[in-house]
């Protein structure tokens, strides 16, 4: 097997024939509607879920700091074992299926989660968790390998853009229509219950716009890392996964913190993150656009700098800004509040841009195989996000310090750069030296 730098370019046509499945000959943009759409029910529950779920454990069943790290460790469990499964599924030409079963099996988890509220029930709420995430698990390799098998590589970023912004829009109105529900005293049983329609109604939209699509290709994706491209692959999901573990390690515990640290009102946190999903709702596409055309460097390390300045912002702002309103008597919402809005919002947007950037990266070295690359890629991920929350819980209670786990995540989170840039440095001088438009490179080539 050659090194990619060693072997000469080669024509279209040979790589068809040793590739199998080829790109589209052009992005497939109505196929992808109903798969957006999808997307937007089935985040409905995205943010009250992760908002109020720490809420409900922390105080309304008397769970510990591990406990409720644990409910959200649980989440991505499932998607660690089960993307990989998943995406062997997917790659038979079930993608669509498999996005329909995993919103059906996160339908069947939210109605678990209202069970354990009428039970007051830690242990029925964990068990969900872990089945959510199995659901997680196979809506999110399916889909990603849909849209990335859908479109050119030109306009692959774009299209993730879009799905952020159709997850964007459902975070927002499924916050609007959570948190009206629980203002208006209905039961939060009753929200976890409207959920469930939500992906049930998701899933069912997806399957039934039947769209004809290519086999993935059935010979074994084969990296081998010390290749110039499985090095970069094999930086960037390093990279990835540390900052996934680094984030994951403040999940559950973010509101508990602004709670304590900043406002005692629930309506005011649940603000904090609305002007974020707005903008991720209306400018996901956009971004999107933006970075197929932009230095995909500069996007990936700008928004791991703003992400550890934000975490670091969380600790020292009630300090610097204590007792402080935005506008006496007018808006009198806390000056630091405010500040930690302007700091989401701003995550928020290079988030977004980071998340278009290495998912075309990744859909594009799998091209012909999403499936199984994005299987993996969620499996890695997934394993992150499990251990951080633990993490996170072991170091609140052993420090009785809730600024600990901030302190340690905008710390590291600056580590990460070096190791990024690398990466996608590696990644674009391959591209360079074989001439090879980025399309048409795949692990096959490897």
């Amino acid at each position: 097997m050659k090194h990619l730098s060693e072997a000469s370019p080669r024509p279209d046509s040979e790589l068809a024939m040793r590739n199998g499945p080829t790109q589209p000959t052009r992005s497939d943009w109505p196929a992808l509607r109903s798969v957006y759409i999808s997307a937007t029910f089935c985040s409905f529950g995205f943010f009250v879920v992760g908002f109020i779920l720490p809420i409900i454990a922390y105080s309304g069943m008397g769970a510990s700091p591990t406990q409720v790290a644990l409910i959200f460790s649980l989440l991505t469990l499932g998607a660690a074992i089960f993307s990989p499964v998943a995406g062997r599924i997917a790659k038979e030409g079930r993608r669509r299926p498999v996005v329909a079963m995993g919103a059906i099996v996160r339908a069947g988890a939210y109605i678990g989660m209202a069970l354990s509220v009428i039970y007051n029930s830690v242990a029925i709420l964990i068990l969900n968790s872990l089945v959510w995430g199995l659901g997680a698990g196979f809506y999110r390799v399916g889909v990603d390998a849909e849209v990335s098998e859908r479109v050119l590589v030109e306009n692959r970023a774009e299209a993730f853009g879009h799905l952020q912004a159709s997850n964007g829009k459902g975070s927002v109105i499924g916050a609007m229509i959570g948190f009206g529900m629980l203002f208006n005293g209905l039961p939060v049983t009753m929200i976890f219950m409207f959920f469930a329609v939500a992906n049930i109604i998701g899933g069912a939209i997806v399957v039934a716009d039947r769209r004809p699509h290519a086999v993935e290709a059935h010979e074994p994706a084969r990296f081998d890392v010390r290749s110039a491209i499985g090095i970069s692959i094999t930086a960037l999901v390093v990279a990835a996964a540390l900052d996934t573990f680094i984030s994951a390690v403040l999940s559950p515990f973010v509101e508990l913190y602004i709670l304590a640290e900043f406002t005692s009102d629930v309506a005011l946190v649940a603000i904090v993150y609305l002007p974020g999903g707005i903008i991720q709702g209306i400018g996901g596409g956009y971004m999107g656009r933006f970075a197929d055309h932009a230095n995909k460097i500069a996007i990936v390390a700008v928004a791991v700098v703003v992400g550890a300045i934000s975490t670091l912002g969380l600790v020292f702002i009630p300090e610097l800004f204590a007792g402080m309103l935005l506008l006496p008597g007018i808006l009198d919402i806390p000056l630091g509040l405010f500040l930690v809005m302007v700091l989401f919002s701003t995550t928020s947007v290079t988030g977004v841009l980071a998340y278009t950037v290495m998912s075309s990266v990744f859909g594009t070295a799998y091209q012909g195989r999403a499936s199984e690359g994005f299987g993996m890629f969620e499996a890695a991920m997934g394993f992150s996000r499990f251990t951080g929350p633990i993490v996170g819980g072991l170091l609140w209670e052993a420090t009785s310090n809730p600024a600990s786990p901030f302190l340690l995540v905008g710390g590291s989170g600056f580590v990460l750069v070096p190791i990024y840039i690398y990466g996608m440095r590696k990644y674009q001088e391959v591209l360079e030296e074989r001439g090879i438009k980025p399309e048409i490179i795949r692990t096959q080539d490897i």
